[in-house]
């Protein structure tokens, strides 16, 4: 690898290379741009079914504009950086007529088209920056190992799975990804900067915005840190030239912290409230979602990342940076960055997939480092591996695209109900409807339990919608009312089965004593076997709907025909 090493050092990038990343950034903006157009709102669900989008585009646009001077979002759980970023971008295309204004007094369904509009062009983004983010993952390995490596590991992000589903939302984990390789290039990039300490700042100020996305994602600071060290250490500073880098890229990520999210000085109250919030909720857990689940380190490789990006990229990662990884010094910044942020994730309570994506760069990275020891080590028989690496990539994100371009179950459920249910049927919901819920009413994405409770009970259309929570799963509301059909999803059900909660098993015995399975609904990945091992956060775009039935009601729209 010392020849890739040196020839990749070169201070002019040859014509092949800015080919090679302008392919990588087309191509992987095309794979994301297919399905992009998921859930997006429409007269029949007036929010798409992400839960967190509408809260990120209700700051970014309706209550945030850099344009007018309106820089604080409101609500800090994460960074403000990335609604920044779509704040401007938004407000300039509406500016600029691509975005479609509102009429005065506009219907609740020229809302609903508004926000599909604005969902989409933000989403816009997110794929760019995750296009981006591709790149620069290639750039950062064609730094220390060549072009072919470096390409390898750009193509192995660009394809990964979940990262490129979660390129097509409206949230902040693909742009804190993008930040986070751009710190981790720096950090590769000073070992033969002109100017170091012009590359170490610019690595802290990508370490800054890393944090004003995600706060914990500020740790990728830890990469240009040891870089800067282990350059630093024989120099005729000596530990003064050391800690005085330290300090002065710390000073230029906090100020860029501080510039990316202005709330933490100029809403301080609020700032607080929410980071402690966000501190005691990765502590505390999300609900049941991920109750006796085992240790979380555990838990992100298996299946967080075998489902994320794949088990043979994760396995393949990890042997790169064993087998290469180890002798090439410019990337221990990046080994041990990662590992500080994947202790510190595995040590919460809160173990969403999405949290991992941070930790992308650096198995694709991995991943190019394993080709360009391969490449040279294996026989020219086993050298089939390293296309099959991409293609198990390749196959897997088709899979989960497809997942985005078919009939979502819950469109599905309300597809089938409409032809074979009679009007006036009672229709009830285990658990107060949200996002998960056929949207038999369009407001299943207001953001309040109780706005989708008043929103549900004013509604006027073909069914008797009812709640049979709060309490969730209970068997006596269910006696009480008696409804003819129950429909649940499986987000509702999953974790409450997985743990047996008492609740939940008294709600399904009175259930299947009087009613009887009728249809499952369904749009899943070909490729998952074990359902349930398939993250919380992958199940957006793929859950199960299940329709119960009252056994005599049933029996009469069998003997009735169904539906008029």
């Amino acid at each position: 690898m010392g020849k890739a090493s040196a020839k990749a050092s070169s201070p002019k990038r040859p014509m092949g290379a800015w080919a090679g990343a302008i392919a990588l950034f087309v191509l992987a903006f095309a794979i994301r741009y297919v399905g992009i157009s998921w859930s997006l709102p429409n007269e029949t669900h007036y929010y798409s079914y992400h839960p967190d989008e509408w809260l990120v585009l209700l700051a970014s646009y309706f209550v945030m504009n850099p344009y007018a001077g309106d820089w604080l979002p409101g609500f800090y759980n994460y960074g403000t950086l990335p609604m920044t970023l779509w704040s401007a971008w938004l407000h300039w295309l509406s500016a600029f007529g691509v975005i479609t204004p509102l009429p005065e007094n506009p219907t609740p369904l020229q809302l609903a088209q508004l926000r599909a509009d604005l969902l989409l062009w933000a989403r816009v983004l997110t794929a760019l920056l995750g296009a981006g983010t591709a790149v620069v993952v290639a750039r950062t390995l064609a730094l220390v190992a060549g072009e072919r490596a470096g390409l390898f590991a750009g193509l192995a992000l660009a394809l990964a799975p979940a990262f490129v589903v979660h390129s097509r939302f409206q949230t902040v984990d693909v742009p804190t990804t993008f930040f986070v390789a751009l710190t981790f290039y720096q950090s590769v990039a000073l070992w033969n900067a002109p100017n170091r300490w012009r590359t170490l700042l610019w690595g802290a100020f990508w370490a800054g915005c890393a944090a004003g996305s995600k706060y914990n994602a500020g740790l990728a600071i830890l990469a240009l840190w040891v870089s800067w060290g282990l350059l630093t250490r024989r120099d005729a500073g000596g530990w003064y030239g050391m800690l005085g880098g330290i300090l002065a890229s710390a000073g230029v990520a906090l100020l860029t912290f501080l510039l990316a999210c202005p709330g933490s000085w100029a809403d301080s109250e609020k700032f607080w409230r929410d980071f402690r919030y966000e501190v005691r909720h990765v502590k505390q857990g999300h609900g049941e979602i991920f109750t006796d689940t085992g240790l979380g380190w555990v838990y992100h490789l298996y299946p967080n990342l075998t489902t994320g990006f794949t088990l043979t990229g994760l396995v393949l990662g990890l042997m790169g940076w064993f087998w290469a990884g180890r002798r090439e010094r410019a990337l221990w910044g990046i080994a041990l960055a990662s590992l500080a942020y994947y202790l510190l994730i595995g040590s919460a309570e809160v173990r969403f997939m999405r949290y991992t994506f941070p930790l992308f760069p650096t198995l694709a990275i991995g991943l190019g480092l394993w080709v360009s020891e391969a490449a040279g080590k294996l026989q020219r028989a086993g050298r089939w591996l390293i296309p099959v690496v991409l293609m198990v990539q390749a196959v897997y994100t088709t899979d989960y695209t497809l997942c985005m371009v078919r009939p979502d179950a819950r469109d599905q459920a309300v597809e089938w109900i409409r032809e074979n249910i009679s009007e006036r049927s009672v229709i009830a919901f285990p658990t107060v409807p949200w996002f998960y819920t056929p949207p038999l009413f369009p407001e299943t994405g207001e953001l309040f339990w109780e706005e989708r409770l008043k929103a549900m009970q004013a509604f006027e259309g073909r069914y008797r919608l009812v709640s049979l929570a709060p309490p969730e799963w209970s068997a006596e509301n269910l006696r009480l009312h008696q409804p003819d059909y129950v429909l649940i999803s499986e987000f509702e059900a999953r974790d409450v089965a997985r743990i047996g909660r008492p609740d939940y098993r008294a709600f399904m015995q009175a259930l299947q004593q009087d009613y009887v399975l009728l249809e499952t609904f369904s749009n899943g990945p070909a490729l998952v076997g074990n359902r349930n091992s398939l993250p919380h956060d992958m199940l957006y775009i793929c859950p199960e709907v299940m329709l119960w039935g009252r056994k005599t009601v049933v029996e009469d729209e069998l003997n009735t025909g169904g539906a008029p």
